[in-house]
């Protein structure tokens, strides 16, 4: 068996995707943050008793609540207070030997306190949690978010208090045939909460999202949009490049929303060459800044056009697996040691195998050079006429893109890996094309092919 990468070409798109949820927090390294990060109590739940009764129905009484017995004749069969304590972020498979092959429930706890600031909006972030995961707050439910790889987050204004607040979750990882991935990948089956935990502060009305990146096809010219959330969307908003000497003054609508375009020129980001220019986004009542780079890619025929010019991708594929330790990999210095020993190989190109890998990784490719394919966890055989699974693969490209749009170093977005051939399987794939190209029409489409030569073995 041979595989073809196929590269598909861009179409103009219009305004972002608005299948997002509206707690959604990008740029999460520019923002207040509290860290949650540390030792999370946790207890293991293969029958899942702390989540369904006796029939198999959701429970009122589950783990979700904290709850400790008040006397001895209370059943209150679980106690976090006593349970085993695991690191997040992190995997559980690496933390327990008795974990590494374990598939399903574990209940992670963390208590804090949260002196209340007026004028300001709290978000609760995960960067991911393999693979459900179901959020709660103070013994009350927040939402659930499906899929391993992606960031996700719950605005808890109004439901932290000052002293005592406890979050509970639970993770799943169980594999399933309608899931994205599905049951068979070829990667470990990491469960818990990989990536790290933080409570996000924001202004009542903040900066919700922006994408800042040369216009498709023009080396000199800034364009893209910004969107506010609150009671005060509609006001003036600045998008600016100091060292450039370039910005843009802006009105967004009732629904917080303004395109954006001005000229500017620049230094273009290059494998030789990464340079990222401080961007500020500055509203009338919140600030951003970030380190952005701007370059152009595109095809020519059978060539991939970096900055105008031909450019050979010579890379490797990267699991996201830990360089010096077992697990899951998601620190800075994971990120850089994986990068530098691609580029000690003589690499300007990494395929992020076979899904979104943690922020880290694609920050530090942009700050070192490397070029990225960041690819879907559409993999193989995921259940192609099922519309709950087209869903989830969706909501994980759109958070995937949504991400890493400003991020120079993606130059490809894969859609899936390896996939066969039918009606069902492309119509999805097309679907998924057309969704990453409504919000980020700057940057290729691919996906790896699974094609049979004829006489293969």
């Amino acid at each position: 068996m041979t595989i073809k990468l196929a590269v598909l070409a861009l179409l103009v798109a219009g305004a972002p995707a608005q299948a997002q949820p509206s707690s959604r927090i990008v740029n999460v390294p520019g923002r207040r943050a509290i860290s949650l990060n540390g030792r999370w109590r946790a207890i293991v739940d293969p029958y899942e008793y702390g989540y369904y009764d006796f029939r198999m129905q959701p429970t009122k009484t589950g783990f979700f609540l904290n709850a400790h017995p008040k006397d001895p004749s209370e059943l209150v069969e679980y106690d976090f207070d006593t349970s085993g304590q695991l690191d997040v972020p992190g995997d559980w498979n690496t933390q327990r030997e008795n974990l590494f092959f374990y598939e399903g429930t574990i209940w992670y706890r963390q208590v804090f306190d949260y002196p209340k600031k007026a004028d300001t909006r709290v978000f609760l972030h995960f960067g991911a949690a393999n693979y459900e995961a179901i959020v709660y707050l103070n013994g009350e439910k927040l939402g659930t978010h499906t899929g391993g790889f992606t960031p996700f987050a719950f605005e808890v204004t109004g439901k932290v208090k000052p002293k005592d607040n406890f979050v509970v979750v639970k993770v799943d990882n169980k594999r399933r045939r309608d899931g994205v991935p599905t049951v068979n990948t070829d990667w470990w089956n990491y469960g818990g909460l990989t990536r790290g935990v933080s409570l996000i502060e924001t202004p009542e009305t903040y900066i919700f999202d922006y994408f800042v990146q040369l216009r498709r096809g023009s080396a000199d010219t800034i364009a893209g949009w910004v969107k506010l959330n609150g009671s005060r969307a509609a006001q003036r908003v600045t998008v600016s490049i100091p060292e450039a000497g370039a910005s843009v003054t802006i009105a967004t609508d009732a629904n917080g929303f303004a395109a954006l375009s001005f000229p500017a020129k620049l230094s273009l980001w290059s494998p030789q060459n990464p340079k990222l220019y401080d961007v500020t986004i500055a509203a009338e009542t919140d600030s951003v800044h970030e380190a952005i780079g701007f370059r152009t890619i595109e095809t020519r025929g059978t060539e991939i056009l970096l900055n105008g010019k031909p450019i050979f991708l010579r890379g490797v594929s990267v699991h996201e697996e830990a360089p010096f330790r077992a697990g899951r990999a998601f620190s800075v210095e994971d990120a850089r040691t994986l990068l530098g020993w691609a580029r000690e190989m003589g690499c300007n190109f990494v395929r992020l195998a076979h899904y979104p890998h943690n922020e880290n990784m694609v920050r530090e490719a942009d700050r070192m050079g490397m070029m990225v394919w960041s690819e879907s966890p559409v993999y193989w055989t995921i259940d192609w006429e099922n519309s709950d699974t087209f869903a989830n693969a969706a909501n994980q490209v759109a958070e995937s893109v949504a991400r890493d749009k400003n991020r120079a170093s993606i130059v490809l977005w894969s859609v899936a890996n390896e996939t066969p051939v039918s009606e069902p399987r492309t119509s999805l794939l097309t679907k998924l094309v057309w969704q990453a190209r409504a919000q980020d029409p700057t940057r290729l489409l691919t996906a790896a092919m699974e094609h049979h030569s004829e006489g293969a073995t």
